[in-house]
């Protein structure tokens, strides 16, 4: 599918064109009976609407330009050129040692909550807590 229209002027033809296009994709392949996710730079297929209001963020908004394989709406997924070169593994470990080495840190710092969610909750919500009393 022809994806250049994304880089057009939103006033150009080429544009409306090709924000149709994708509305009529988006709405043959539809998951959902109403609502599809929005691609415009403000809603970053976060958030789902009818398609009229989708139309109006991409006309007013513009297209997320990094959205350029549409599998939020129908396209099947595709390997990157990046993806798909041959890459040595690596675990990251290597890469980041410094880091660790520099501040001293080991992975049992943290500690290790199991599989108790309420326990990493109750971790997580003493943070909320003041750590002194303000006035």
């Amino acid at each position: 599918m022809d994806k250049s229209w994304m880089h057009s002027d939103r006033r150009s033809k080429a544009y409306e064109f090709g924000v149709e296009a994708f509305l009529n994709f988006a709405v043959e392949n539809l998951l959902t009976t109403t609502h599809i996710r929005c691609p415009c730079v403000k809603c970053v297929n976060l958030k789902l609407f009818g398609v009229g209001i989708i139309r109006d963020h991409v006309y007013f908004n513009g297209i997320d330009q990094s959205y350029k394989n549409w599998t939020f709406h129908g396209e099947p997924w595709e390997a990157t050129t990046n993806a798909s070169r041959n890459v040595e593994e690596d675990d990251g470990h290597s890469r980041y040692s410094f880091v660790s080495e520099e501040i001293d840190m080991d992975d049992n710092d943290f500690g290790d909550f199991g599989s108790d969610p309420y326990e990493f909750a109750n971790v997580i919500g003493d943070g909320d807590q003041p750590v002194y009393n303000s006035k």
